[in-house]
C-alpha cells in the first residue's frame, strides 16, 4: 500500500511540475509550420505570400498569405455599335468612333460600316467590326472587382460623345455597346 501512496504522490508531484511548462511555437493554422502542440506564438510562423484568388491570373495555390494588391486580374473587353448608333454616325456624317480608356488612353476605333444586331463575343474580328482589349489591374481576395471609364470621341473629336464607368469581373468578357440611345441619353445629362 505504502508503494502505491508512494507512486501516486510522485505521479502528481511529476505532472503539477511539468502542467507549468508551455511550449512556444506557430499557434496560426494558415502557417507552414504551425504547432498543434505549441501554447503560445513565439514569432516563428513561416507563410508563403501570394495570390490566394482563383480568378487571378497569378493564382498561386501553395500560397498561405496575401499581401495587399497581390492579385493580377484581367478581364476581356469587346467595343461595338449597334444599328442604331451606325445609322445615327451616317446621318450625321461621323466615320468612325475613337475609343479611350480611364486615362486616356486611346484604345481604338470602329468605322461606321459595321454594326451588331447582337453581342459578339471578345474574340478580334478581321473585318474591324469590333474593337477588342483587355483591361489589367491589381486587387486581393476578396476586392477582386475591376473598374473602368470608357469614352467615344466621334472622327476623334476634342468632345466625347459618350463615356460611361464600367465594373468588370475577372475573366469575363465585357460587351460595350454603342447605341444611338446612349448616346443621346449622355448628351442630355452632360448639358
Amino acid at each position: 500500500m505504502k508503494k502505491v501512496i508512494f507512486t501516486i504522490f510522485v505521479l502528481t508531484l511529476l505532472y503539477s511540475c511539468g502542467s507549468d511548462i508551455q511550449r512556444g511555437g506557430c499557434i496560426d493554422p494558415i502557417a507552414e509550420n504551425y504547432d498543434v502542440l505549441a501554447d503560445y506564438d513565439d514569432g516563428s510562423c513561416i507563410y508563403i505570400l501570394g495570390c490566394t484568388d482563383p480568378l487571378a491570373d497569378n493564382f498561386d495555390i501553395y500560397a498561405t498569405l496575401e499581401p495587399l494588391n497581390a492579385c493580377q486580374f484581367s478581364a476581356d473587353l469587346v467595343y461595338f455599335l449597334d444599328y442604331s448608333a451606325s445609322q445615327y454616325m451616317l446621318n450625321l456624317g461621323i466615320s468612325y468612333y475613337s475609343f479611350y480608356d480611364t486615362y486616356n488612353n486611346y484604345i481604338g476605333y470602329i468605322s461606321n460600316d459595321f454594326f451588331w444586331t447582337s453581342p459578339p463575343n471578345c474574340i478580334p474580328q478581321n473585318d474591324g467590326s469590333t474593337l477588342t482589349a483587355t483591361l489589367y489591374w491589381n486587387g486581393n481576395y476578396d476586392n477582386y472587382l475591376g473598374s473602368f471609364t470608357w469614352s467615344a470621341y466621334p472622327d476623334n473629336g476634342p468632345i466625347a460623345d459618350y463615356e460611361y464607368t464600367e465594373t468588370v469581373v475577372p475573366g469575363e468578357c465585357l460587351e460595350l455597346q454603342l447605341s444611338k440611345k446612349k448616346i443621346k441619353e449622355y448628351q442630355e445629362a452632360t448639358k
